[in-house]
């Protein structure tokens, strides 16, 4: 009997110290949440690419060095790090969908967020479509939809 309950409680400790030392990946941070309904499959970028869908831009928000080493075809390199993307966010086009991509999809997010807040602070009439790319480059398993610079 004392073993069974020496195990019940080790296993108990084990577990709520595995749970306490996991980085916040099970508490999401308001602003995840909220940036959660905008985030969308490699796929989805894919099937738009393979039915030659023209309804979006596809903004690469990696390093200039990153992103010559190789790219989703069709994409523009806006980089996030060099102030690129803040000084020219204005020129992309409201008509279509903005899709952002990243090497693991959180500058995506970031660069998706400061557009989503331009378009809140300017009090547009309509928001424009914007989305990002789950897992970024480090998500892409596409590799003939690649090229290089």
């Amino acid at each position: 009997m004392k073993f069974i309950a020496f195990t019940i409680i080790t296993i108990t400790l084990v577990l709520v110290f595995a749970m306490a030392v996991q980085p916040g990946y099970a508490q999401l941070t308001q602003d995840e949440i909220d940036l959660d309904g905008f985030v969308i499959m490699p796929e989805t970028l894919l099937y738009k690419i393979m039915k030659g869908e023209s309804d979006y831009v596809l903004v690469d928000v990696r390093p200039v060095e990153e992103y010559r080493t190789g790219h989703v075809v069709g994409a523009m390199n806006l980089p996030l790090n060099d102030g690129t993307f803040m000084k020219k966010r204005g020129e992309l086009p409201r008509s279509k969908e903005v899709i952002f991509i990243s090497s693991d999809g959180l500058d995506a997010l970031k660069a998706l967020r400061i557009l989503r807040d331009d378009d809140y602070n300017n009090n547009y009439d309509s928001l424009r479509e914007m989305s990002s790319i789950e897992g970024g480059m480090d998500n892409w398993l596409y590799d003939d939809y690649l090229t290089q610079e």
